[in-house]
């Protein structure tokens, strides 16, 4: 990627400004790799440095990502062989970029330039077998004498039964996050404690109990990137950002290993994408993937197959560990998980454009899956993981499938004439992906009442349809959601709801279909046709109530 780098700015006629000597970094870079060739690899295998490189070539090949210069993001080259320099402890002096008011060097640290400084565009590095010393506008930081305005890289070493996971928490360089330019969020004191401490407890979980996934972390894992809980990301990677993992902070150490343990997958799936490929063709998002509310394409959803398959084996030992006021937490994730990775490896093995490495990474993930499937899960648990699969689906098809209007037609006029209907399973429906995202209010009662049985009893007088549905009342649920649907037609969780409490196959797996009849009828007629009668005219059309796992085209 370097030499395609530096073959795009020998063609390009873009001023690089105050970084134009690129052969000079390079010469650094060399020198540095000549005296610690593991060093130079630490510094270029950074996540970090891994965003920065895709990013610049994009930019450097007129395919930016955003308005930032192309001169201001070659400078991080010449940041890249000062860090290299200063690691080495070379003699060297180099431009370095002035990013958010900081000069980072990656996995040294950050120089934190005085306010009155700004703005800058570029500061000097002086490396030397001493430390490093940054000059900008006659202020000087310096790494030799500890000045507070220089922030180590924060490095950690968890430890048990003689394995270790060295890692960075990456709280400062620009490129951490995956995608834009992020200014630093340093981490107070008791949040870097707690990360530690979360961090060494799930670690000796991981090596005790999970040792194959403890082996994959400690030779895969090199950054943890905190992020804001606010932004409601749990855990995310990056292809460009191999060994990064961006979390949220977490409750325990349990939850922390699972997100680890899930993370890494993409990082190794992301790694082979590179060498082999699972999928040739067209890859439009129209696939159902019942962990996320969106449209996936088949390279997304083998993406999650093979990290919830991950997440299915943790909890399958996981679950017998924890103590019990979290059991049954433990038993819902494995199960609902379990049944999501199942319904999605047998939705891909029909998959168009699967290669035969393709094929035969999904029959594997499937083995993996059964290995786990017989499993005893309670009863209670089984059932509520049957709602919310059930919930899930029809409100995804709701979101984001649109009937094709001829298609519809023929159904309404068979409706008009009192005649049984063509199959809905045969309207055809194009995916287009809405905004809309989140779980059912219905399916976060299911869940709370998996999680605390003794809530039903404080629930018994609620009469909101949801609640009904969730305490068993399908009648009750069923009149509210009728009576939902009379004032709001459109109303897709009232759909859905309905649906689940009449068992319609229909509204089960086509709810998209019968609400176009109804809006339909309605616009023909004036008169909106009965919910339930609609249902009933539509059910024996549809074979079996199992849901289809991905739209008809």
């Amino acid at each position: 990627m370097f030499r395609a780098l530096l073959e795009a700015l020998d063609s390009s006629t873009r001023s690089l400004g105050p970084f134009s000597d690129v052969d000079h970094a390079w010469t650094v870079l060399a020198d540095a790799e000549a005296v610690a060739p593991e060093v130079v690899e630490a510094v270029l295998m950074h996540p970090a440095v891994g965003v920065w490189s895709s990013r610049v070539l994009r930019n450097a090949c007129g395919a930016a990502d955003d308005s930032t210069p192309l001169w201001s993001e070659v400078g991080v080259l010449h940041a890249i062989a000062g860090a290299c320099a200063v690691r080495c402890g070379l003699v060297a002096t180099l431009p370095v970029p002035v990013v958010h008011g900081a000069v980072t060097l990656p996995t040294v640290g950050q120089f934190r330039l005085p306010q009155d400084s700004f703005p800058v565009g570029h500061a000097e590095l002086r490396a030397s077998p001493d430390g490093a010393v940054l000059t900008a506008f006659g202020s000087r930081v310096s790494i030799t004498t500890l000045d507070r305005g220089f922030r180590p890289a924060r490095t950690h070493r968890s430890t048990a039964d003689g394995r270790s996971l060295d890692v960075v928490l990456d709280d400062q360089d620009p490129y951490r996050e995956f995608s834009g330019l992020a200014p630093p969020s340093p981490l107070d004191g008791v949040e870097v404690d707690e990360w530690r401490k979360l961090l060494d407890e799930a670690w000796r979980l991981l090596v005790r109990w999970h040792p194959g996934y403890a082996a994959e972390l400690s030779a895969g894992l090199t950054a943890l990137i905190p992020i804001d809980a606010a932004l409601q990301v749990v855990a995310s990677s990056s292809s460009a950002a191999f060994g990064g993992i961006a979390l949220s902070p977490k409750r325990s150490a349990t939850e922390l290993a699972e997100a680890l343990v899930h993370e890494v997958q993409h990082s190794k799936l992301n790694a082979l994408s590179d060498l082999v490929r699972l999928h040739d063709g067209p890859d439009p998002s129209v696939r159902y993937a019942g962990w996320r509310d969106d449209p996936r394409p088949v390279v997304g959803a083998l993406h999650g197959i093979y990290a919830f398959v991950s997440v299915v084996e943790f909890w399958h030992v996981q679950r017998g560990l924890v103590p019990e006021p979290h059991s049954r937490r433990a038993d819902l994730t494995f199960a609902l998980r379990a049944r999501q990775v199942r319904r999605a490896v047998d939705d891909l093995r029909g998959a168009a454009g699967l290669t035969d490495l393709g094929r035969r990474f999904v029959a594997g993930v499937s083995v993996r899956l059964a290995a786990c499937e017989t499993a005893d899960v309670p009863e209670d648990v089984t059932a509520a993981v049957t709602g919310l699969l059930e919930d899930h689906y029809a409100t995804w098809r709701l979101r984001h499938v649109r009937p094709r209007p001829a298609d519809v037609a023929v159904l309404v006029e068979r409706w008009s004439a009192g005649l049984a209907p063509s199959s809905p399973l045969s309207v055809a429906g194009d995916v287009v992906a809405s905004r809309e995202r989140g779980e059912t209010g219905r399916a976060a009662l299911l869940k709370a009442l998996v999680l605390d049985p003794d809530r039903r009893e404080r629930m018994a007088g609620a009469v909101g349809p949801d609640a009904r549905y969730a305490l068993g009342d399908r009648a009750g649920a069923a009149a509210g959601y009728l009576r939902h649907l009379r004032s709001n037609p459109d109303g897709g969780d009232a759909w859905v709801g309905l649906g689940m409490a009449l068992r319609s196959p229909a509204l089960l797996t086509r709810p998209e279909v019968a609400r176009a009849v109804h809006d339909a009828v309605l616009t023909r007629t004036g008169t909106p046709p009965d919910p339930t009668r609609l249902a009933a005219w539509l059910d024996p059309a549809v074979p079996h109530p199992a849901a289809q796992a991905t739209a008809r085209r």
